[in-house]
């Protein structure tokens, strides 16, 4: 079951939410919008509040379009540097393999020592033939 919907437009100094079947109303900031909406809607006894409402912002086409790049641009940033730490564990274990001291390593690296220990620690290990 879909949640309600709740619908916030920014005019002038706040907030104004639009709940389908139910009046207009005002709100001074944001983060009140979800819980007065949740209350209206319960009062009027609207099926699904009592589980919780979906709050969309409607800031209009250009700043909606804004915001998703945004938002898009920091979830791709977080992914790029989860990528960047595996290549740079993967890097310090390969110099380490190749018989290059933790200082050394965090000299090329541009690191700290300290840096290297945890890069290295966070390698799976890799268990002795017999």
């Amino acid at each position: 079951m879909d949640l309600p919907r709740i619908v916030a437009h920014w005019v002038d100094t706040g907030w104004m939410l639009e709940m389908e079947g139910l009046e207009s109303a005002y709100v001074g900031r944001l983060n009140g919008a979800v819980e007065t909406g949740r209350r209206l809607m319960q009062a009027a006894q609207v099926p699904g509040a009592e589980h919780g409402v979906q709050l969309q912002v409607d800031l209009g086409s250009e700043l909606n379009e804004r915001v998703k790049a945004a938002t898009q641009a920091t979830v791709d940033a977080h992914k790029a540097q989860l990528q960047a730490a595996a290549e740079l564990r993967r890097t310090a274990a390969a110099l380490r393999g190749h018989g290059l001291t933790g200082r050394d390593i965090a000299e090329v690296l541009g690191v700290s020592p300290q840096r290297v220990s945890q890069l290295l620690a966070k390698q799976p290990r890799e268990t002795p033939t017999p």
